[in-house]
């Protein structure tokens, strides 16, 4: 039985390989992306849910996590216009960077899509996935999946299953777009949101994309579970930013992994604010000579929030380039983790890779940062080094500060700013660096006299 054209299925809890098939056939899709999904789902099946007892989980604890206590498909409205949108999804609009192009994924679909004029005359393509899909299979059907596999992880897998929206972007040979392109994901309803993006940028081309996450407050558990697969074609440039900040009720899983062709540029900015949990992959692939990666990472984490990621720099050939510069703040009984890779590939001789993790704790509460950066050598004529640091706020710079008038709470944003400025500075977006000021600020909150008066 079917409403509102969405089989009943679909808005139940639980998944299972009879709701991937009911998605596939809602969607009207191809047989190779039917078989596709199911593929991910068995791969799905037979892959263990991760524990402590994991490496790679040993310090983010995801027993309470239940696939099946979550609706797998949460429809929402179409917009003709952005007036149309959410109030709150408008907000977020107003206050982001000035954009070329626009989409805004509510729920679990694409609500609206605007593209200027002068990028569909450059032959830039821009539209939500499941549209692409009709319109440039060919290029989908060689580059979906790719880079983020069917069986990378067991989240990995689910969301290969059961991707609803997402997006794709697609940047002709040559082509600079000069002013950022944007995406919305937002969340209004109790159930999850299975994102997907897909870039992918031709020899020569430029261009910036901006994914940003965000919600509505609420107190039933959220689930948000995507999959980012960036492709840098010859020579060309590509700026990726991920801005989570899901209201608490949210977990948040993803993974992003990127591809340079030969003398190819990427600047990737990883931004995790919100959410209860939150779990990110990031991963470059220095599949070609002269390659070149940089990563940069901001959180902040308070109350109980556990943030983790784990990056990986691939370097596979020889000749290239990559800086990763990961920075956090946290407070209260929250928890980070960091967990870093150089891997030095045989044969990818003159590398050249640097990992830089620094963590910095407000308060005296039971906050905890763990961070694990590693290297991985397989080629004898390389220059890699990697560190980090984790401390207290200096409380000899915060009664410099207040001894000259300033506040206590005023003096620990300054000190939280100047800490994450080495990140901010490093990235060309106005709209954007302000965006993350406002959203650090609220995060600061209280100063710490103030929170336990």
């Amino acid at each position: 039985m079917q409403k509102n054209g969405v089989p009943e299925i679909l808005k139940s809890k639980g998944i299972g390989a009879e709701v991937v098939e009911a998605l596939s056939g809602f969607k009207g899709e191809p047989a190779w992306l039917k078989e596709k999904r199911l593929e991910a789902w068995r791969a799905f099946e037979k892959t263990p849910m991760p524990t402590l007892r994991d490496e790679a989980w040993r310090y983010t604890d995801i027993s309470d996590v239940r696939i099946e206590d979550f609706v797998p498909y949460a429809p929402s409205p179409d917009a003709s216009s952005e007036q149309d949108l959410p109030d709150a999804v408008q907000a977020l609009i107003r206050e982001g960077e000035e954009n070329s192009a626009l989409l805004v994924q509510h729920n679990s679909e694409s609500a609206y899509t605007r593209v200027d004029e002068e990028l569909l005359q450059k032959g830039v393509v821009f539209t939500d996935l499941h549209t692409a899909l009709i319109e440039h299979e060919d290029l989908i059907k060689e580059k979906l999946f790719g880079l983020v596999p069917l069986d990378y992880d067991k989240f990995a897998a689910l969301s290969a299953a059961v991707f609803s929206g997402g997006s794709f972007l697609y940047v002709p040979r040559g082509v600079q777009v000069e002013v950022p392109i944007q995406s919305y994901r937002w969340l209004d309803v109790v159930g999850s949101i299975m994102p997907r993006t897909l870039v992918v940028v031709e020899e020569g081309a430029s261009v910036t994309y901006i994914d940003e996450y965000a919600s509505a407050d609420g107190e039933e558990p959220a689930f948000s579970n995507g999959a980012v697969e960036l492709y840098v074609g010859e020579g060309a440039n590509l700026r990726y930013v991920s801005l989570q900040n899901w209201e608490r009720n949210v977990l948040h899983f993803n993974t992003i992994r990127s591809s340079t062709e030969k003398d190819a540029t990427i600047n990737s900015l990883v931004v995790s604010l919100g959410s209860q949990l939150s779990r990110t992959n990031v991963e470059a692939g220095l599949t070609a000579a002269g390659g070149d990666s940089e990563m940069l990472g901001l959180y902040f984490a308070d109350s109980n929030q556990v943030i983790d990621h784990h990056t990986l720099q691939d370097h596979i050939s020889p000749n290239a380039h990559s800086d990763l510069l990961y920075k956090g703040a946290l407070r209260d009984e929250s928890l980070t983790v960091f967990s870093g890779l150089i891997r030095v590939e045989p044969g990818a001789q003159k590398t050249d890779a640097y990992q830089t993790n620094r963590n910095i704790i407000l308060g005296t509460d039971d906050a905890f940062a763990v961070s694990l950066p590693n290297l991985e050598i397989m080629a004898d004529d390389v220059k890699c080094s990697h560190g980090s640091t984790t401390g207290q706020v200096d409380e000899t710079e915060l009664f410099y500060l207040m001894s000259r008038g300033i506040p206590r709470r005023e003096a620990e944003k300054l000190v939280v700013f100047g800490f994450f400025g080495e990140v901010t500075s490093r990235v060309p977006l106005r709209g954007l660096k302000e965006k993350l000021d406002r959203a650090i600020e609220g995060k600061i909150g209280l100063g710490f006299e103030e929170r336990v008066a």
